[in-house]
This record gives C-alpha cells, sequence and structure tokens, in this order.
C-alpha cells in the first residue's frame, strides 16, 4: 500500500478548518477560535491515523469481513476527531473546553467516516499493480481525486454558515463563501483533469485490446526474461506479449516484447476506477452545488 500520511493529513487539515467555520454558524464559543490552530492539529491527527491504518496488517487481509473493516476505521477517525477536538479546546479555552470540543470533534470524525474509508479502500486497491504501470497510476488518480473528493465534501459544509451569515470572527462572511468556492471549485476541476489523464491511459489501453489477435505470447523465463525498454507495462498479470517478425529474429533471435500483463484484467480495472472517479466527481459537484445554492438562497432573502 503506498502512503497514506499525505491524503490523509491534506484531509484532515480541510476537515478540521472548514469544521470548525461551519460550527460557528450556531456555537458563538467556536467563531472566536482561530482556523489555524484546528488545521494544524487535524493535519498531525490525519497523519497519525494514515500511519495506524496502513501498519495494521490485520485490516489489508482480503478474508476479513467488509463490517469490521468498517468499524475500525470509523473507531480510528472519531477517536482521532476526538483527540484533535480536545486538543484545540485545551489550547483554546483550557480544561473547560476539553470535554465539549472532544465531543464535537468526534462528531465530526463520525460525519468523514465514510470519506475516509474510500480513501483507505483507494490506497489499498493502489499496491495491487507493479509500479509504473498503467494500472498502478490509475489507482493513484483515484487515491487523489478521492481525496479532493473529500476536501470538496468539507468545503460544503459551509452552506449552514452561508445561509445564517453567522461566520467566524477571523473571516468576513464574504471572504468565508468564496474561500469555500475556490476550495470547491479547484477540487472539482481536479478531478475532471484526472479523468481527462485517464481517458488517456485508456486510450492506449485499448489500442493495446484491439491488438492482442495480433500478438503472441512469450514465455518469460525464455525468451522474455525482463520488460525491454519500450515495452509497455499494464501492471496486472506477467503475461509477456510481442509481435512477432522476421526482422526481430533476424536483428535480436527473439521477439520484440510490446505489452506485459493481462489486457483484460487492465481493461477491469480501469473501468473500476472510472467507475469511483466519476462518484468523486459527483461528490465534489454536490459540495459545490450546495454552496452556491446556499448563496443564492440568502442573496434571495436579502433581496
Amino acid at each position: 500500500m503506498p502512503s497514506l500520511a499525505k491524503p490523509f493529513a491534506v484531509f484532515g487539515a480541510a476537515a478540521g478548518f472548514f469544521a470548525l467555520l461551519a460550527v460557528a454558524s450556531f456555537r458563538p464559543a467556536a467563531r472566536e477560535v482561530s482556523p489555524l490552530l484546528p488545521t494544524l492539529v487535524t493535519a498531525a491527527a490525519g497523519a497519525a491515523v494514515a500511519a495506524t491504518l496502513r501498519g495494521w496488517t490485520r485490516l489489508h487481509d482480503p478474508q476479513l469481513p467488509r463490517e469490521i473493516v468498517v468499524f475500525w476505521v470509523a473507531a480510528l477517525t472519531s477517536l482521532a476527531g476526538a483527540a484533535s477536538g480536545g486538543a484545540v479546546g485545551f489550547l483554546t479555552w483550557g480544561t473547560d473546553g476539553v470535554m465539549r470540543f472532544a465531543l464535537g470533534g468526534f462528531a465530526v470524525g463520525l460525519v468523514f467516516t465514510p470519506s475516509c474509508l474510500v480513501v483507505f479502500d483507494a490506497a489499498r486497491r493502489a499496491g495491487r499493480a507493479r509500479h509504473g504501470s498503467l494500472v498502478a497510476d490509475t489507482d493513484r488518480r483515484t487515491v487523489l481525486s478521492t481525496v479532493l473528493a473529500g476536501v470538496a465534501f468539507a468545503s460544503a459544509t459551509q452552506a449552514p454558515a452561508v445561509l445564517t451569515a453567522q461566520a467566524s470572527m477571523h473571516f468576513r462572511p464574504l471572504d468565508q463563501l468564496l474561500l469555500s468556492l475556490v476550495v470547491g471549485t479547484s477540487a472539482t476541476a481536479a478531478i475532471v483533469l484526472l479523468q481527462r489523464r485517464d481517458r488517456a491511459a485508456r486510450v492506449a489501453l485499448e489500442a493495446f485490446a484491439k491488438d492482442a489477435s495480433w500478438l503472441d505470447r512469450v514465455e518469460e523465463s525464455e525468451e522474455a526474461p525482463a520488460l525491454p525498454p519500450g515495452a509497455v507495462d499494464l501492471g496486472l498479470g506477467s503475461e509477456h506479449w510481442a509481435r512477432t517478425t522476421d526482422s526481430n529474429y533476424r536483428t535480436s533471435g527473439r521477439a520484440g516484447v510490446l505489452v506485459k500483463g493481462s489486457v483484460a484484467d487492465a481493461t477491469a480495472a480501469f473501468e473500476e476506477c472510472a467507475r469511483r472517479r466519476h462518484r468523486s466527481l459527483l461528490v465534489a459537484t454536490c459540495g459545490l452545488t450546495a454552496v452556491i445554492m446556499s448563496a443564492v438562497l440568502r442573496l434571495s432573502v436579502l433581496l
């Protein structure tokens, strides 16, 4: 599994930052707290959760029931939220703020558990393919798009603050709205860009699929001991495929390997990642739409 520290730290920072601004819309005490400290604390908590999930080999067992995985991810996320909330409460309000902020952090952790679970699942799948292959690249794009969807979802929690015009003391209501819109729009645009890159890689994969009938399988132990320069690694499967020609045999004595891996398995992996990226785009778009509609409703009231 690739490292989860950076994705979870980014997601934790966004969750802590926007969650505090959202709580400030109906809790006057939260409006006095600077968002900088919760952002740093939740980023560190996210990195700690990532290290725990990555090192907990039991959770990576494919035979482990799905319910147990969901339970432990939810427990870790909620405890991290409670710990970070309690730390923020202590640093800002002393011992009187620990319990209140810890309970709030626990609730925020529960709210963001599905997003953390999706990121964890995407990271687990990202370790299935060989490094540098087509499938490995699309898996990593799926992890990134999932994190971006979580960040967009976090920015959408500003909808209550926009509707009530109750902003943090550290931001003007318009600035808070613009910040949420910029983050949501940027995350959505980045997911679209990742989709375009994935389509380009999918075109290359489909080209190999069309040429599959013209390729011959080469035994790895005999004629293709290693993948030669210029050949494409699909990432799944150990098959070597080559287009056999007389010129290849005259110059090298063996067939020129063009592709390594299973075209069928790679195609299935690409389709799975495309579906998950589509869901990420849907979440990001819905979050951005929620903020825009909240702004429109608030503006209609003022007018």
